[in-house]
């Protein structure tokens, strides 16, 4: 959990009360995956200065955030707002899927709400447009990103579909546990300093009512190539100057310091400005 004042702070930011229902939660839900987003920025800053990703401290999370903007991956704003709920005085825990079809190790978390009577999923990072039921044949509403839950013989499978050269391509979870604890979720921020994201780029990402936004590098480095990607079309901005660029995705200015002295932005002495792209593979 975390006090009841900061819990009150995040959704006053977010402008939304406190959750008392079901109904509430599901407009803290949807505020949290406009306006917190999935952000490589401060995973990159603790790998480099040797510190464990974000994600065991959700009160740090939510200061941060409230600071600069800045979000982080799935296990920080699974703590974050699972403590927030936690806070109204629901019951939440933490899931945990693995990321098929891949040679690497990848986790992912998601939020489990307990109301008594079934169990919800509130993902953050695969918006699904409001909470799903937690059993196969649930299906998101978000109308530009896909998301479900199937049958997978005794276990679910947790299904999303990203954009992908015009068209939508399938990724698939499967569903590991539905009962992590904050113990849990920290061990797995000190396996994420090796496994899931290698946050050596900038990669962002939010979804509002209507689309998700998403922000990578360009390949020469040369810009921040931000999408708009909606039910039936995409459409992408290219950003040289890193404060439009981070402006453009709602971020208070001090999130360019942040992204600066996690080595992701670099500026010459020429005043050249690089956005460090991916690695070829």
């Amino acid at each position: 959990m975390v006090p009841d004042d900061l819990a009150r702070d995040m959704c006053a930011r977010l402008g939304v009360a406190l959750p008392r229902s079901r109904t509430e939660v599901g407009d803290l839900y949807r505020a949290w995956c406009e306006q917190v987003p999935f952000d490589s920025i401060s995973k990159a800053l603790a790998l480099r200065t040797g510190a464990v990703p974000p994600g065991a401290d959700p009160v740090a999370f939510c200061e941060q955030w409230l600071a600069t903007s800045l979000g982080g991956t799935c296990w920080g704003h699974v703590a974050a707002l699972a403590a927030v709920l936690g806070a109204a005085g629901f019951d939440c825990r933490v899931g945990l899927d693995h990321l098929l079809d891949v040679e690497r190790v990848d986790f992912h978390a998601f939020v489990v709400l307990d109301d008594g009577a079934r169990l919800w999923a509130l993902d953050p990072i695969h918006g699904s447009g409001r909470p799903l039921p937690l059993k196969a044949g649930a299906q998101g509403q978000h109308p530009a990103y896909p998301v479900c839950f199937e049958a997978d013989g005794s276990r679910l499978r947790h299904c999303y579909f990203s954009m992908h050269d015009g068209g939508f391509e399938p990724r698939t979870y499967a569903v590991l546990s539905t009962d992590l604890d904050a113990a849990d979720v920290r061990t797995f921020c000190e396996v994420a300093r090796v496994y899931g994201m290698r946050a050596v780029s900038i990669y962002v990402r939010r979804f509002t009512a209507t689309e998700m936004i998403d922000a990578r590098p360009a390949d020469d480095g040369s810009a921040l190539v931000v999408r708009h990607i909606r039910a039936t079309s995409m459409s992408e901005v290219r950003y040289t100057d890193p404060d439009e660029a981070f402006a453009a995705l709602g971020f208070d200015p001090a999130a360019v310091v942040v992204a600066e002295r996690a080595g992701l932005i670099e500026r010459s002495e020429g005043g050249t400005v690089r956005f460090v792209p991916r690695p070829v593979a």
